[in-house]
């Protein structure tokens, strides 16, 4: 087909439309007006005080264990806004603020991101309502 020789070189093609695809997903995305989800994990640990990584971590084994996908930033002491932002760029539907007050009051308030509402829960009972939180959106 393109040898200078002349010699015959049998072929097979196929053409999907690559660029047709893309389209359609753009399209649905748009139509779909929800900000797209880049990651599984339905909570998102944060804390505003400084040393409070050890008590983060905890609180991310609990939920881990209950079945509850759950991120944390690894940083020391990571700033609370950070956290915030970085939940919602991430679309990370729920946040389990902890702090010092909160540990000794043994409850954790749950944020929801998309509406900014706070509530607070017992610590023992957090399980339960992250869970029925995440299945009810």
């Amino acid at each position: 087909m393109f040898d200078p020789k002349g010699k015959k070189v049998p072929c097979v093609g196929v053409s999907i439309g690559i660029e047709r695809l893309f389209s359609i997903m753009e399209a649905k995305a748009e139509a779909s007006e929800g900000k797209v989800r880049t990651t599984e994990t339905q909570v998102y640990v944060a804390s505003g005080q400084k040393n409070m990584l050890e008590e983060r971590m905890k609180l991310c084994n609990l939920l881990w264990e209950g079945g509850i996908k759950t991120e944390l930033s690894y940083k020391k002491n990571p700033k609370l806004l950070n956290q915030f932002q970085y939940a919602e760029e991430h679309g990370i539907p729920f946040l389990a603020i902890i702090g010092e007050q909160e540990l000794k009051d043994g409850v954790v308030k749950v944020r929801n991101t998309s509406t900014r509402e706070e509530e607070t829960f017992p610590r023992e009972k957090l399980l339960e309502e992250i869970r029925t939180r995440v299945s009810s959106s």
